[in-house]
């Protein structure tokens, strides 16, 4: 049976997008009606409806915008109708034009989504227990919103149209399913970063663990079936794969870095060709007009480089790759304007929040929310599970989180390799187990108020957790 999901997607002010789906179809619709608060519409057709991937697909997607409408900043009812007749109404909003000092405005931050470990859905349920007060304006898919690779080991086929069918079902079991990051993408207008297992472990690099990755024409099928994927599922459109996308809160600006999905395989760039040129733009025009600025990537700027081997076998970490110094010095001229910027990332499977000074002064503070369901680790979760067995048996200690690992403190120096010992952390917060957070700003006279909310996603979770970080630095 023909089955739609609507999601908000974020765009600039007074812009209201929608990424539509149509799954288990036999045909590209050759009709879409919409309507708002029950009025017949037009919408601008940002992407043409279309297969998913080229091997006999089953669903179709498309980017729609309204604009100009009346009240557009406020929650609209969406309605779409395709022939056949299937329709889905739901409630949408577009991203507010500006931050204020009357409320807090909230970014949901998620990353590193393993569906198979959130069967019971304690991530909707997580979700739905945020006070209707403290949902969030944005969401920020920040790397790892699908697991392609898995399971571990199994010798997937070498073949393109099994590997884009296989990669389509499991994009729609986390886009539909009530078990499945549903309530997250309709929680709010969301962004996506990617990360490696939008495509394999340490994608583009061969992984010992995914066998084929081991040769250059296996890798080519993998990559074609899983860009056509994350084309149709995640790439912010308008743009596409490999550019960055800039959104706008006044006085507040994100870009979403997209280091993956062109990172080159000899470890020079990890920006596609245009990616280091406009992130140096973005910051020039922050600096022009004095915007608070976030970076959101798939990986931590925090982290120190890896030798060969832990590169070849694990992950090769950003400073491991050439344009690594080019990016954190676009961004020191940010932070040496005087205005504190934010490095929002996931993947490390552990949350922490860092501050990072110079001479005394806040230049940048690095959020890290992850994972919203952690992934299964073959090995690894038998010798932790075991080993908090034991110490219950032995020493009466009960484990909250027998496989997740604990928040190391960040590296004492941010790219010291680049700046040398000019940039001091300091560890403010680490949060273990499955989580979301959620970053809150607003006004407070010609600067802004900063706090981080972290959830637990379990059966009894704990009390949230509220960080404050006080005022962001706004000048010299």
């Amino acid at each position: 049976m023909t089955d739609l999901a609507i999601y908000p997607r974020a765009a600039s002010a007074g812009v209201l997008r929608v990424w539509l789906g149509v799954f288990d179809a036999d045909a590209l619709p050759n009709k879409i009606d919409w309507k708002l608060d029950g009025t017949t519409v037009l919408a601008n057709v940002i992407k043409p409806m279309g297969p998913a991937h080229s091997h006999n697909a089953r669903t179709f997607t498309g980017v729609f915008e309204f604009i100009n409408e009346a009240a557009i900043a406020e929650e609209k009812r969406v309605g779409v109708t395709v022939s056949g007749g299937v329709k889905l109404e739901r409630q949408v909003r577009a991203v507010p034009a500006r931050i204020t000092s009357d409320d807090w405005m909230r970014i949901l931050l998620s990353s590193c989504y393993h569906q198979y470990e959130d069967r019971s859905g304690l991530t909707s349920l997580t979700y739905d227990n945020i006070p209707a007060a403290e949902r969030p304006d944005l969401t920020l898919l920040m790397g790892d919103q699908v697991y392609l690779d898995l399971p571990t080991l199994k010798n997937f086929p070498d073949n393109e149209a099994k590997l884009a069918r296989k990669f389509e079902a499991a994009y729609g079991t986390n886009w539909t399913a009530s078990n499945g990051l549903t309530k997250i993408l309709a929680s709010a207008p969301s962004i996506s970063c990617p990360d490696d297992h939008e495509y394999w472990n340490n994608f583009p690099h061969i992984s010992p663990i995914i066998q084929n990755s081991w040769k250059e024409a296996s890798r080519k099928r993998w990559r074609a079936a899983a860009d056509q994927l994350f084309d149709a599922f995640q790439v912010p459109t308008p743009l596409s794969r490999g550019e960055n996308l800039e959104i706008d809160i006044d006085p507040f600006s994100i870009i979403i870095l997209d280091q993956r999905t062109q990172r080159q395989t000899d470890r020079t760039t990890t920006l596609g060709s245009n990616g280091l040129k406009q992130l140096e733009a973005w910051v020039d025009r922050l600096i022009r007009e004095q915007k608070f600025g976030a970076v959101v990537t798939g990986q931590s700027l925090l982290d120190k480089p890896v030798g060969e081997f832990a590169g070849k076998v694990a992950d090769w970490m950003l400073p491991n790759y050439e344009d690594y110094e080019a990016v954190v010095r676009a961004l020191s001229k940010l932070a040496d304007a005087g205005r504190t910027v934010l490095l929002l990332t996931g993947d490390v499977h552990w949350g922490r929040i860092t501050k990072i000074r110079q001479a005394g002064r806040t230049r940048f503070i690095e959020i890290i929310c992850s994972p919203t369901s952690l992934v299964t680790t073959i090995g690894a979760d038998q010798k932790k599970q075991l080993g908090a067995g034991f110490r219950k048996f032995f020493l009466g200690e009960e484990t909250r989180w027998p496989r997740h690992s604990k928040a190391p403190d960040a590296e004492a120096y941010f790219a010291p390799q680049v700046f040398g010992k000019i940039y001091k952390t300091e560890t403010i917060y680490k949060h273990q187990g499955d989580q979301l957070a959620t970053l809150a700003l607003r006004k407070a006279a010609n600067t802004m108020e900063a706090k981080v909310t972290y959830r637990e996603i379990h059966e009894t979770p704990q009390p949230a957790r509220e960080i404050h970080l006080g005022l962001l630095r706004s000048g010299i």
